[in-house]
């Protein structure tokens, strides 16, 4: 992808997002924002999320992404731009690696009417013969959709924290 359709991109989601946030109104109670229930209900998604991971549950996995999601997973040399694509990333993954934990240790949620998005950091726990457990720190990003009452991902990217 060029520098000018990175660009593109960006402005179209620059304007998504200006279009959803200008329809977010919230109550000045804290009890009567809804916005408090949504983040609680896209926090409980995230750690579903890591609970089907650690399960190596491929279906529970991809059950949680929206169809025309797209994820760019921390073992990727490519986007995978559909539900077959995506299953087929996390079935490779979790053969490749069985054993495989994840736990969530940082969630920033922010939620814009029916999108969320939340950033943080996972440790990824894999198993190895020479060493044991070995947690890998991790950042991601999942912007969330909720459509016909249900969260689910629309994009997820996650890579390995740099030292």
């Amino acid at each position: 992808m060029g520098t000018y359709s990175i660009a593109r991109c960006l402005a179209a989601l620059a304007a998504v997002l200006i279009v959803a946030l200008s329809g977010c109104t919230h109550s000045s109670s804290a009890v009567n924002a809804p916005w408090i229930d949504s983040k609680q209900e896209v926090a409980a998604i995230t750690e579903q999320w890591a609970t089907a991971f650690s399960k190596g549950d491929v279906d529970a996995l991809t059950s949680m992404y929206s169809q025309d999601a797209i994820i760019w997973g921390i073992s990727s040399s490519s986007m995978r731009k559909d539900p077959s694509a995506i299953r087929e990333y996390y079935a490779r993954l979790l053969k490749t690696f069985p054993g495989t934990r994840v736990t969530v240790r940082e969630m920033n949620i922010r939620v814009y009417g029916d999108s969320a998005v939340n950033s943080g950091l996972l440790a990824i726990h894999r198993l190895s013969h020479d060493a044991g457990s070995n947690a890998t720190p991790t950042r991601f990003s999942m912007v969330y959709v909720r459509r016909g009452g249900k969260w689910l991902i629309v994009d997820h990217h996650s890579s390995v924290v740099a030292f």
